[in-house]
């Protein structure tokens, strides 16, 4: 048996490209269950918590700030479950779109990575994430939905966007990591093709749909950026937004959207539950006042928001502050 152990450094070269071979993995401290062969371990050298199934594999990682570099042979979809600000992509060889983008990563935002892309992720806060890959059997399964592509290779572009139903599903594939009784391993296996199949037939929706106006340009997006982060505590009308970028309105929405992967008012919220989870972790202020001093409308919105994007009450995140704390040997569990 081989006991996975949380690791200290986050930044890995090159050289650590490739896919780890397990015959039985330890999670959480317990046995969950044994790769077939090893040939479902498709994952790349990073740490986190691993796990294969019948046809896949899957990483559960609580990191602090700090950086990957990275290379999958298989397509990879990692679903971010708690907000990210600054979120550094850098894209290399292999990938389409190429590249480095900042943006800030809301709970829900899934990135994919193509096989065989080079692909660098720095986080300059504390992030949660779960990653999923299928085999190629399994992806071979969902050819019939992968054929509505018209011609183009399924995960073959390196995207993100914002899917409410990914996070859903990463939230049970979470929970089931998380429990101290066997893992379930069809239950698992049928949840990470579910999020396979959510994020193809988001890819055959998109072709579909009419081109978009291509977004706001990075001069407009940094502008609004740091219009947002400063003045998110304040009721902000669409109106306010676009006069910062020299837009209307209603293009403005579109082209934000296409930027961002989400809405200004989705925006907005992670950044208040992003600062509400600040306060909560960081001081005693009563909830009612950290509502008011961030933009909510009372108490109970906030408390309501709390567990619908990040699916705990404010009370649960005051009572992790101290198992959130890092140890003095500084490991972790980290992707």
């Amino acid at each position: 048996m081989k006991k996975l152990l949380s690791e200290s450094k986050t930044l890995f070269s090159t050289a650590a490209y490739g896919y780890h071979t397990m015959n039985t993995i330890i999670l959480n401290n317990r046995q969950a269950f044994p790769a077939d062969d090893g040939s479902t371990a498709l994952f790349p050298e990073f740490p986190g918590e691993r796990l294969t199934a019948l046809n896949g594999a899957l990483i559960y990682a609580v990191s602090p700030p700090g950086a990957a570099m990275f290379r999958p042979a298989a397509p990879l979809a990692t679903v971010v479950l708690s907000a990210v600000r600054d979120l550094e992509w850098s894209l290399g060889a292999g990938a389409t779109p190429g590249g480095r983008h900042v943006f800030d990563a809301p709970a829900g935002m899934v990135l994919v990575f193509p096989a065989g892309s080079e692909s660098m992720l720095r986080w300059p806060v504390a992030k949660e994430s779960i990653s999923v890959t299928l085999s190629p059997d399994r992806l071979e399964g969902l050819k019939d939905l992968s054929a509505e592509l018209q011609g183009a290779e399924p995960f073959s572009i390196a995207c993100r966007n914002v899917d409410p139903k990914c996070l859903q599903v990463a939230h049970l594939l979470r929970g089931e990591l998380q429990k101290q009784t066997p893992v379930n391993e069809r239950y698992v296996d049928a949840l990470m093709t579910v999020v396979a199949t959510l994020l193809l037939r988001s890819q055959v929706e998109k072709r579909g749909e009419k081109k978009e106006t291509g977004g706001l340009s990075y001069q407009a997006s940094r502008r609004i950026e740091a219009y947002l982060r400063e003045n998110f505590c304040s009721k902000i009308s669409i109106a306010e937004m676009a006069a910062q970028v020299g837009i209307s309105p209603g293009h403005f929405l579109t082209s934000f959207r296409e930027s961002f992967g989400q809405t200004p008012h989705q925006y907005l919220l992670a950044l208040r539950l992003n600062e509400a989870e600040k306060h909560l972790r960081e001081s005693d202020i009563p909830l009612s006042s950290i509502a008011e001093m961030i933009g909510f409308s009372s108490q109970s919105h906030m408390t309501t928001a709390l567990k619908k994007n990040k699916s705990a009450t404010p009370g649960e995140i005051r009572r992790r502050r101290l198992f959130s704390k890092p140890a003095g040997h500084g490991m972790q569990m980290a992707k």
